[in-house]
């Protein structure tokens, strides 16, 4: 099966549970949104061999986010997965999300997001220009990182119909004879 570590590094809300679910799928044991203790106090350490990945064959969603470059050096020969979508619907999307997301949560979660948030964000309370800002940076700054390596790199909109096809010819396993999964998914999301 697969012998190296699969990343996903879409911010949230670009499909990145859909992601997590579709590589389960697919036999890839995949975390979505690593927030545990461990995780945190090795992120907030610089320590990348994260203890979670001894677990997880993947790891999608915000914590893998600003630290690619690192997962890629510690864990090489790695596949990473962009998602993305149309902009406008993201911030549309992410901006309900993050209204949604300040209530109902433990404290743990809570230290999560104040040290996840500015790290990928710059800012812990929803902006419309930053976050546009930081979409089409983080969208540059991941295809400029990889131009070399075309093969380590998959860029996903599962919100425009991306699927099986795509992510299987990228990893190299046979198309599922099921629906490709949409989490998440509604009206506004």
């Amino acid at each position: 099966m697969v012998r190296h570590k699969v990343f996903g590094l879409g911010l949230s809300k670009t499909g990145t549970t859909s992601l997590a679910a579709a590589l389960n799928t697919l036999g890839i044991k995949t975390i979505w949104y690593p927030h545990d203790e461990k995780t945190l106090a090795e992120l907030r350490s610089a320590e990348y061999r994260l203890s979670i990945l001894e677990e997880y064959d993947g790891a999608v969603d915000t914590p893998i986010v600003p630290y690619y470059a690192q997962l890629d050096k510690v864990y090489p020969n790695s596949k990473f997965i962009l998602t993305i979508r149309e902009k406008n619907s993201w911030l549309k999307s992410a901006e309900n999300h993050w209204k949604g997301a300040t209530t109902g949560r433990n404290v743990r979660l809570d230290s999560f997001r104040e040290f996840i948030r500015p790290a990928v964000y710059g800012t812990v309370v929803f902006n419309p220009d930053r976050f546009s800002w930081v979409y089409e940076t983080h969208e540059r700054n991941v295809r400029q990182y990889f131009e070399d390596r075309p093969d380590d790199l998959l860029i996903l909109d599962i919100c425009s119909g991306d699927g099986w096809e795509k992510l299987c010819g990228f990893l190299d396993l046979e198309i599922p004879a099921i629906p490709f999964p949409h989490r998440r998914k509604s009206r506004t999301s």
